[in-house]
């Protein structure tokens, strides 16, 4: 055939040029033909594992990247300047709120205050003198025996001494305050990490070196984002009702922890797209740990009747996802499907399956819209009996 189509049209110069361009067709078309060939009738059933779409109450979630933050995050710094003499928890440990963790030298403070008390002492003697002269020279002025001026004078003696003795009070008070700063307490039950300045050194009075950082560690924030996309939803769930969230981490085997939604961000990031939220989650266990970064479930409600096939039975394709169902007659067909959220294995079918249909789990990619298939398992049980049917009876005589 084309022999002849050559010498058709190889005559001229130009009929060569369109020979060759009819070759290129015809080729083109042969080599189509043979690689999408439709399967010929009568070809073996495609062997599949299938499972079937069950319908279940699932909750409706978002799920985000977290970072675990602690409630409270101090670093403990002295207050006053002097010499640290002792240390007085180990590092590592919890605390509780009061307890002492450092002690800077007192005897300092301690002559300051004995000081302040014995100025305090001095100027209540005084102004108990002052009093007394006042009440004299009072009576003696309303009897016109001294001027006003001199009254005046003596007024004015009984103010300043009775100021002077508010300001040794105050002395006294200011003195106590630093005694106390000596001794460096807890302000919050937490976890200390690692001691930063040993005994002996000298500290510097507010802005000095950090002693010890301590966080809070029996309840935990979870800071997470969500996209712009999914806020109108978010704030709706939130008008309904506090929302629940579920922590979980690698580490630990797929085992979750329970908090509640405290924050939602009052702006939009507009460099991300993204809304910043805070949750909170119990930490009775101290299975989580500050500074770890977990997956967040952000649980909206509960979707009702679900219908849910294992993760696995669903396919990328240029069309979107799509599974295949093993239909009653054992043929397969192919759905489009559109999904929803993951739940562990399995993941929801908001479009495209009805429970209880078969769907193929594996082997989906030897199959083909109307293919015949055939349960693994069943087929694997028809090798075995049809093998036991074809096995010789050793003991049978011959």
């Amino acid at each position: 055939m084309i022999k002849k189509i050559k010498a058709m049209f190889f005559r001229n110069k130009l009929s060569k040029r369109i020979s060759l361009l009819i070759l290129l067709v015809i080729i083109v078309f042969f080599v189509k033909g043979f690689f999408h060939k439709k399967p010929q009738k009568g070809m073996p059933a495609r062997p599949v594992e299938t499972a079937l779409a069950i319908k279940k109450d699932v909750p409706n979630y978002i799920e985000s990247f977290g970072n675990l933050i602690p409630p409270n995050d101090v670093n403990i710094k002295s207050q006053v300047t002097g010499e640290i003499k002792e240390v007085n928890f180990t590092e590592g440990t919890e605390v509780g709120k009061g307890d002492l963790l450092f002690t800077i030298d007192p005897r300092p403070f301690q002559a300051d205050l004995d000081k302040a008390r014995a100025a305090l002492m001095q100027d209540l003697a005084g102004l108990k003198l002052k009093k007394n002269t006042f009440e004299r020279n009072k009576k003696l002025f309303e009897k016109q025996l001294i001027s006003q001026q001199d009254f005046d004078t003596y007024s004015a003696d009984l103010a300043g001494a009775a100021a002077k003795v508010r300001l040794d009070n105050a002395a006294v008070e200011l003195a106590k305050i630093n005694l106390d700063y000596c001794y460096i307490r807890s302000p919050v039950d937490g976890l200390t990490g690692k001691r930063l300045v040993d005994v002996g050194n000298i500290v510097t009075g507010n802005s000095g070196p950090t002693l010890v950082n301590i966080k809070t560690i029996d309840t935990l924030y979870v800071d997470f984002t969500i996209s712009e996309t999914d806020l109108p939803k978010v704030r709706k769930a939130m008008d309904e009702g506090r929302l629940k969230v579920e922590v979980s981490m690698e580490q630990e085997n797929g085992s979750s922890f329970k908090g509640e939604l405290l924050l939602l961000d009052n702006t939009v990031d507009n460099t991300t797209g993204t809304v910043a939220l805070r949750a909170a989650a119990a930490n009775d266990e101290r299975k989580l740990w500050a500074g770890q970064f977990v997956t967040v479930r952000l649980i909206l409600g509960i979707k009702k009747d679900a219908v849910l096939v294992p993760y696995e039975a669903v396919q990328m394709g240029q069309q979107g996802n799509y599974l295949f169902v093993a239909t009653e007659d054992n043929k397969a067909d192919l759905r489009i499907v559109k999904t929803g959220s993951r739940q562990e294995s399995s993941i929801v079918i908001e479009e495209g399956v009805r429970p209880g249909e078969k769907v193929v789990t594996l082997g989906q990619l030897g199959l083909w819209p109307g293919a015949a298939v055939i349960d693994a398992v069943q087929l694997k049980a028809m090798q075995e009996q049809s093998g036991k049917e074809n096995k010789p009876n050793k003991n049978k005589k011959e």
